[in-house]
């Protein structure tokens, strides 16, 4: 791939018919019994002192189990996605080796349950056909397959990866596109505030209301939980009840992801570049329980909190809005979030009290009043302002280009604001 192409992804949920509904289940299966066959003899090869097996030896592997009269079954299913699931087991063995020599959590791979099948993954072109014009898919040993085209792809495809989410299959299809030629030395034109009890101010002096999936469906989610845990261990009843507390669960996530997509779109279309906080999600939502030797303080309240912010998906809206903007030739800037909420945007005084309440910001020093976070919105755009403007430098020519910058700006404090009215351009 070269620089002046990239790859874009297009999903679409598929529509097999029974009988091609069977067989991906059977593929499926196919690629978690590959999964495990191959961990088990990597860690049998361990255990006799023989060196790791690379991808060519499990390859070899594979030709060979096709080939045995016990797993002769394995030469039903495409070869191909046999093949990238042990370059997947591969790459994560060789990700852990990569972790042990840094020093840093080596994360083992581990044998996969039913219902953890990897993707099927068709990684050729060559190997499955695309008709748009009827909504289908050509895939190996199945045929066509119905799919509802929710949208057009474009560019030369690439590959397509198959996986399943509780009863439904979905299509992911790689395409290379001529790459986007990003935005000339646009400064910021909107700041972004993310927060629970509203999940984004604008520096335009928009509020958005969240979505509160998760909060929405918690009395109908507890009542599921607690039908799981009154069913007796490996009954069918207990079955049947978890699948309904998964399909639950999946209805939020895709509520959520529906109500972000949507938001992110119309914001990227608005906006070329957006500053936005650089939030510690993980950090953030961290339990307060503590330790036995020193217990935490407000274990309930906190676990509300964190249960908000993972509702609100803040990481999410950022990953979005970050590859949406890329998409069209702009950027997502990010800013040091420290002291943007309490301090006015009019005289660049901070201080605690000048936010007491959740909602109404009101400057002690210069008497300013406005919604708190419309107020945090427009000093988040100032600091991306200033970000905007270290990333320049002077060219021959008189003119300015632009430093390489990494995917997230170095945290720093907030340099202080001149007074004024609004927000100018750096």
């Amino acid at each position: 791939m070269s620089i002046d192409s990239a790859l874009r992804a297009y999903r679409f949920q598929l529509r097999p018919r029974p009988a091609q509904e069977r067989q991906l289940a059977r593929y499926a299966g196919m690629l978690r019994w590959l999964w495990n066959r191959a961990l088990a003899e990597q860690q049998a090869r361990r255990e006799r002192g023989e060196p790791y097996a690379n991808y060519v030896a499990m390859a070899k592997w594979l030709t060979a189990w096709r080939n045995a009269p016990e797993t002769q079954w394995l030469a039903d299913g495409p070869v191909h996605p046999q093949q990238q699931v042990l370059k997947r087991l591969d790459a994560t063995f060789q990700t852990f080796f990569a972790n042990m020599k840094a020093g840093k959590k080596p994360g083992y791979p581990r044998f996969k349950k039913r219902g953890e099948e990897p993707g099927i993954r068709f990684p050729d072109n060559k190997q499955f056909k695309l008709e748009a014009a009827n909504g289908r898919l050509q895939l190996p040993k199945l045929g066509w397959v119905r799919m509802r085209m929710s949208r057009t792809v474009e560019g030369d495809l690439r590959n397509a990866s198959i996986t399943r989410e509780g009863d439904r299959w979905y299509v992911a299809i790689q395409t290379l596109q001529p790459a986007v030629l990003p935005a000339a030395d646009v400064a910021p034109t909107l700041g972004i505030d993310v927060g629970v009890t509203n999940f984004a101010g604008l520096s335009d002096e928009r509020l958005i209301a969240s979505l509160a999936a998760l909060a929405a469906q918690q009395r109908r989610l507890a009542r599921y939980q607690r039908s799981v845990s009154r069913k007796q261990k490996a009954s069918c009843n207990r079955k049947k009840a978890i699948v309904k507390l998964r399909a639950l669960h999946r209805r939020i996530a895709q509520q959520r992801s529906d109500w972000l997509h949507k938001l992110t779109s119309g914001l990227a279309a608005e906006h070329p570049v957006i500053a936005i906080e650089d939030l510690r999600v993980v950090a953030m939502s961290a339990s307060a329980r503590g330790s036995a030797d020193r217990p935490g303080r407000n274990v309930r309240q906190k676990a509300g909190l964190n249960r908000s912010i993972l509702d609100a998906a803040w990481g999410e809206f950022r990953r979005q809005l970050e590859y949406k903007l890329a998409a069209v030739g702009g950027q997502l800037v990010d800013v040091n979030p420290a002291y943007t909420s309490r301090t006015c945007r009019i005289c660049g005084h901070e201080s605690a009290d000048n936010r007491k309440t959740q909602s109404v910001f009101a400057c002690v020093a210069c008497g300013h009043t406005e919604h708190a976070d419309i107020n945090a919105a427009r000093n988040i755009l100032a600091a991306g302002h200033a970000v905007w403007a270290s990333t320049l430098k002077p060219d021959a020519c008189g003119g300015v280009v632009r430093r390489a910058a990494s995917a997230r700006t170095k945290r720093a404090a907030p340099a202080k604001q001149e007074p004024s009215e609004g927000v100018t351009c750096a």
